[in-house]
């Protein structure tokens, strides 16, 4: 089934009803937001046609299904966040909530700048953000270093120099 692409001047919030596609543009670069089964997977694109798709469910290191490859995403909104638009998601795994904001970087051009968290109450065995791309599997780890309850952050950025930490985020990029 082909899913309709919004823009963000179309509508500002999507329901969770509504489970068409969503796409967010940093110049040449794009995340595309796709419902699958129960959550949102997304797909980011560069000029050079290099691609990035989210990994879903078990898939961290260790496949612990209690902490899940990436964000599980069950909700996802295209808002405007002051002059720029941005993408916000939700979701849960077991008892941990995860967010993830996507905006395009302020200082990079043709650079997306994605900032996650999960709220945990037990010890984390994985939490960070994973993908599968053209040069293999990519992660974006967090480190789960405060003891429980605690609010785990990391951030990265994907554009034409790949998958990278952002600067201040506490994570780290992998491949």
């Amino acid at each position: 089934m082909a899913h309709r692409s919004r823009s963000i001047e179309e509508e500002a919030l999507a329901t969770p009803a509504d489970k068409s596609s969503l796409c967010l543009h940093a110049g040449s670069t794009s995340v595309t937001f796709i419902w699958s089964g129960d959550r949102w997977e997304h797909v980011v694109v560069v000029l050079d046609g290099r691609r990035w798709r989210s990994v879903e469910g078990p898939g961290g290191p260790g496949d612990d299904p209690r902490w899940p490859a990436s964000p599980p995403l069950v909700e996802v909104s295209l808002v405007a966040a002051g002059p720029r638009p941005a993408v916000l998601g939700v979701g849960l795994a077991g008892r941990s909530h995860f967010s993830l904001s996507v905006v395009a970087c302020p200082d990079r051009p043709d650079t997306l700048l994605f900032e996650a968290a999960a709220r945990i109450i037990a010890p984390a065995g994985w939490l960070g953000s994973t993908y599968d791309g053209n040069d293999g599997r990519e992660r974006a780890e967090a480190d789960p270093a405060s003891p429980p309850p605690a609010t785990v952050r990391w951030a990265y950025r994907i554009g034409a120099a790949g998958l990278e930490p952002a600067a201040g985020a506490d994570g780290a990029a992998r491949r």
